[in-house]
């Protein structure tokens, strides 16, 4: 049944091309962007109403799809019969626009894409998904609603299971229950960063035909590392900077040809961009602002604006608002409270100062000997804040800082060169020349992140969060580099973001393409020392020397060195044959590791003993056969009228059964 969606989006997107953009330039992408922008409202709205009934099961989905496929199929059919257009007719004109595309970013561009964006999808398929965040929240949504048939909250020790914006995991409900296989969850990101790609190169041809800016905008954001790691991985930041790309493309393409479909495209953007993640309203807060401005200044665009502004606000607050309500039932408050600890507290202009420093110096750290570039910055760093005189580290100004070095960790790697050429982007706005709307672009891109420091504090992990900032400023790289840089220069800075990029691909410490373990104890070490660079290589580091994701078992990406005495205690769940499990966990505990395995026909999974304010959703009925705690919660304890003792320990988790 998964055949569903690709047919959806290829009748989507002949609609789009008919309707909208047969004569515009760029046809072909648009029409496939404002395809995937449909498919996705489709995802949220019908999911939300089926869940009111209860009806999260494969057979309703897939009834669901296949009435999408109907109704688009008869709008194809209509719109070919109006326009005289048939599928193959335009399947030549994407064919050619493509030929085109390709013709002018060259081959040897189009080669180095082909290999990063060939490696990560072979990987997004291949591996088992087993980021941290994914496996203590992301993923483990899916299990509990489809065991309830419905995507209300539940009790859970893990708050941002039931409070974090849920559209991504509702794109992997679909596809888990269309396909009944785990192996199309990495896709979405995969998919979205090819939206991304895509976004990028229009945004970049509504300001330059230079084939250089194209070249190097392009080559910029495919070779970040922390985008080359993510597209691997089942997170949500790719997916929101799509709809935030998406966002200040239909901006800019209103504002300057005035096409009334990009606007209307705008709010349905907004309405599933604050879905998916709440850092959405940040990055797209300056954009909305200038066009706002725009519609004011121009009378062609003024009559538009009350009918925008009610779109807006009416698709914002009518997708949101059933998930807002549901989280402000349990916390009292529409966002819950995990995530209170990532705003900023000021209590003057220094502390914003220090929040933007720190944000990128995040950025900035990297490997050398004996550690000395980044001692040197952190020294600068520090004097910086010993000038204003507030302390480095304040705890209401987020996390403890720390200088990067180098880490293959999709949570954690940094974008070092991607940082310079963006800083070094600024004066090169500046005195080059070009079109006063590329100029606005590029200012308010870095308005954009300076936005974003104003709300969220410094974290360790700040480098995922700032995604969306990064790949809007892949078009100011691409045209203020390619305004400056000669033929050759041209051609060879996107070759050296390639392989700088290519180890990310290749080496994740998560999911490694090639064996991390083989490089890390056999090539790396000799390195290290003689450089005396300093980094651990050791089991503490993340579990960094990794099998290839081809031969690793999935227990094994699951939890590492940890798997042997995991392993250990699952047997002896499974021994015991319970039909209902009961967990106690952490707000990092694996969740999803734990359904993934213990999965079986009839088998119910509830969290157990819940401590948050969640507890109010626990079943009373719910009489677990075995209770799986990774906190010890003694020799044994009363739960719903039944005793449960302690029967086993292993590597920190402890499992108890009814006493009988």
């Amino acid at each position: 049944m998964m055949f569903l969606i690709p047919t959806a989006m290829g009748l989507a997107t002949a609609n789009c091309y008919v309707a909208f953009y047969r004569n515009a330039e760029q046809p072909f992408r648009r029409s496939l962007i404002s395809a995937a922008i449909l498919v996705f409202l489709f995802i949220a709205v019908s999911t939300e109403v089926l869940g009111l009934f209860n009806l999260i099961n494969r057979v309703a989905i897939a009834v669901s799809w296949a009435i999408l496929d109907i109704a688009l199929a008869v709008t194809w059919f209509r719109l070919e019969s109006i326009h005289g257009l048939t599928f193959p007719t335009i399947a030549k004109h994407w064919l050619n626009g493509t030929r085109n595309f390709c013709q002018e970013l060259g081959a040897f561009t189009i080669a180095m894409l082909a290999v990063l964006s060939l490696v990560t999808l072979v990987v997004a398929i291949a591996a088992i998904p087993n980021n941290q965040d994914s496996l203590s929240y992301h993923l483990s949504r899916l299990g509990y609603w489809i065991q309830q048939g419905n995507v209300a909250h539940y009790a859970s020790h893990i708050e941002r299971s039931i409070s974090f914006s849920p559209f991504s995991e509702y794109v992997h409900l679909y596809t888990f229950l269309l396909s009944g296989s785990e192996r199309y969850f990495q896709l979405l990101q995969w998919s979205c960063l090819a939206g991304v790609l895509a976004l990028v190169s229009m945004i970049i041809r509504l300001f330059s035909n230079s084939r250089a800016a194209l070249r190097i905008g392009l080559c910029f954001a495919a070779t970040l590392p922390i985008v080359v790691l993510e597209s691997m991985t089942t997170q949500n930041d790719l997916v929101v900077a799509f709809f935030v790309l998406a966002t200040v493309f239909f901006v800019f393409d209103y504002i300057r040809n005035n096409h009334l479909a990009s606007l209307y495209l705008i709010p349905l953007c907004c309405a599933v961009g604050m879905m998916t993640k709440g850092t959405f309203l940040f990055y797209v807060l300056p954009f909305g602002t200038y066009l706002l401005i725009s519609m004011l200044r121009k009378p062609v665009f003024r009559k538009h604006i009350v009918a925008f502004t009610a779109a807006s606000l009416i698709f914002t607050l009518a997708l949101n608002v059933p998930y807002w309500y549901r989280t402000y039932e349990i916390f009292a408050s529409p966002v819950g409270t995990i995530s209170s600890g990532n705003q900023n507290t000021f209590t003057g202009p220094a502390d914003y100062v220090s929040s933007v420093s720190k944000h990128a110096f995040l950025h900035l750290g990297f490997v050398s000997p004996g550690n000395q570039y980044n001692d040197f910055l952190l020294n600068q760093l520090r004097n910086l804040h010993a000038a204003m005189g507030i302390p480095l580290d304040v705890p209401r100004l987020g996390m403890p800082f720390k200088m990067n070095k180098l880490n293959f960790n999709e949570d954690f790697a940094h974008n070092f060169f991607g940082i310079w050429l963006i800083i070094f982007s600024i004066p090169l706005l500046i005195f080059t020349r070009l079109p006063k709307a590329a100029k606005w672009y590029g200012w308010l891109t870095f308005l954009s992140i300076l936005v974003f420091c104003f709300f969220i504090s410094y974290q360790t992990y700040g480098s995922r969060l700032h995604i969306p900032f990064f790949l809007l400023a892949a078009p100011v790289v691409g045209l203020t580099y390619g305004s400056v840089l000669s033929a050759w220069s041209a051609r060879l800075l996107p070759f050296l973001l390639w392989v700088a990029a290519l180890p990310f691909a290749l080496l994740s410490s998560a999911h490694p393409f090639l064996s991390t373990k083989w490089f890390f104890e056999k090539i790396f070490p000799p390195i290290n020392s003689a450089l005396h660079l300093n980094i651990r290589v050791d089991a503490a580091n993340l579990n960094l020397k990794q099998e290839s994701v081809f031969y690793a078992s999935p227990g094994r990406l699951f939890w590492g060195d940890h798997w042997p005495g995991t392993e250990t205690l699952l047997k002896q769940v499974n021994a015991l044959n319970p039909q209902k499990i009961g967990f106690v966990f952490t707000e990092a505990s694996f969740d999803y590791a734990y359904q993934f395995l213990l999965r079986k026909p009839g088998r119910t999974f509830a969290h157990v003993r819940v401590t948050n304010p969640s507890r109010m959703l626990e079943d009373p009925a719910f009489q677990p056969d075995v209770i799986i705690a990774e906190k010890n919660e003694g020799a044994g304890f009363d739960y719903h009228e039944k005793s449960y003792r302690l029967t086993m320990e292993s590597d920190g988790k402890w499992l108890y059964v009814p006493i009988k």
